[in-house]
C-alpha cells in the first residue's frame, strides 16, 4: 500500500473518531508534506518506511525555512508540531497492521522551548478595552476581550458561541471545545454586563441578523476567527502592546485564576478544556512566579539591609 493510500485510510479514521474539519485538515495537510518528502526519497510504500527515514524527515523539518512572518528556521515549537502529526499517523498504521515495527516509540520528539509567558497586566488591560468606542461593534468587542479574560476561551470557542449556550441569569456559559468537548464555564459579573450591553445594543439596531450566533460581524453574520484574529491586530497597533494575541487573554485567565486562589489546578484544567492535567500545570510555574514578583515589590532582601 502506497503511503497515500495509507493517509486517506488515517484521515477516514479522524472522521470516524469525531474529530473537527480543521483537525482533519490540518492532518492532511502536515502528512501531505511527509509523503511528498518521503516520495522524492524513493519510498513510495508504507512498509518500505524505516525510522531512519522518519529520523531523515525531521532533520529536513528542522532546517526547514520558515514560510510566513520572516527569514529564519523553524521554531522548534513548529518542528514538534510537524512531528507530533506524523507520530500519530505511524501509531494508527502499527494499530491497523500497516507496519509491523512499532516506529512511533522509536521517535525522538524534538524538545521546543518554553519562553516564559508575559501577561497582561491590569493597566495594559484598560488600555485595550480604552480603543472601543460604545457602539455596537465597540461593545461587542468588549464583551470579547472579557469573556476571553474572565472564562479563559479559545479564540475559535468566542467565535462559536451561541445565543443558546448563554445563561445569563445563572452565570455560565456552554462552551462547545475541541474535539467536540463540551463544558460549562462560569462567567462574572463585568463580563455578564459586558455581554448583556452588547446584546441589548444589538437587538435595538433593528436589522436583519443571524440570530443563532453571539457575536455577528458588520454584514449581521457569525464572526470568524480569522474576523477576531484581525480584531486582535488592531488591538495591538492601537493599544501599543505589540505582544498581545487572542491565547494571551487565555494565558492571563488562567495565571490570574491561580494567583488570586480562586481555585486549584485540577478546576483550572476543567475550565479551560484541557484533556491532560500536563497542560494546565505550566499554569502552576507561571503564577508563582508573578506571586514572587508581587512579593519582592513589597519587600527585598538588599532594601531590609541598613
Amino acid at each position: 500500500m502506497t503511503l497515500p493510500q495509507t493517509v486517506d485510510f488515517f484521515l477516514i479514521d479522524q472522521q470516524l473518531r469525531g474529530n473537527t474539519d480543521k483537525t482533519i485538515a490540518g492532518y492532511r495537510g502536515f502528512l501531505r508534506r511527509f509523503c511528498d518528502w518521503m516520495e522524492s526519497k524513493g519510498i513510495a510504500g508504507i512498509t518500505d518506511l524505516t525510522i531512519t527515514h522518519v529520523n531523515e524527515y525531521q532533520l529536513f523539518i528542522d532546517r526547514k525555512p520558515r514560510e510566513r512572518h520572516g527569514d529564519g528556521k523553524l521554531t522548534k515549537r513548529s518542528v514538534q508540531t510537524y512531528m507530533r502529526h506524523v507520530k500519530c499517523f505511524l501509531t494508527f498504521c502499527h494499530a491497523e497492521g500497516f507496519l509491523n515495527e512499532p516506529l512511533h516509540k522509536k521517535m525522538r520528539m524534538p524538545k521546543a522551548e518554553r519562553p516564559i509567558i508575559e501577561i497582561l497586566t491590569d493597566e495594559e488591560v484598560g488600555e485595550v478595552l480604552k480603543c472601543f468606542p460604545k457602539t455596537e461593534a465597540g461593545l461587542r468587542n468588549i464583551s470579547i476581550i472579557l469573556i476571553m479574560l474572565d472564562c479563559g476561551l479559545r479564540l475559535a470557542e468566542v467565535a462559536g458561541l451561541k445565543t443558546a449556550d448563554v445563561n445569563l441569569q445563572k452565570g455560565y456559559l456552554t462552551v462547545m471545545g475541541k474535539g467536540r468537548k463540551g463544558r460549562i464555564v462560569p462567567i462574572g459579573m463585568k463580563a455578564r454586563k459586558a455581554l448583556m450591553s452588547y446584546i441589548y445594543k444589538r437587538r435595538k439596531a433593528d436589522k436583519p441578523m443571524d440570530d443563532e450566533f453571539i457575536y455577528l460581524s458588520s454584514k449581521r453574520k457569525p464572526m470568524t476567527t480569522a474576523c477576531i484574529a484581525s480584531l486582535m491586530t488592531r488591538i495591538k497597533k492601537e493599544a501599543g502592546i505589540p505582544r498581545i494575541h487572542a491565547h494571551l487573554f487565555r494565558h492571563t485567565f488562567a495565571t490570574n485564576f491561580l494567583v488570586y486562589g480562586i481555585g486549584d489546578v485540577y478546576e483550572l484544567s476543567r475550565l479551560l478544556g484541557h484533556s491532560d492535567l500536563k497542560i494546565t500545570e505550566m499554569y502552576l510555574q507561571l503564577a508563582s512566579y508573578y506571586t514572587i514578583i508581587e512579593k519582592r515589590q513589597r519587600v527585598s532582601y538588599l532594601d531590609m539591609k541598613r
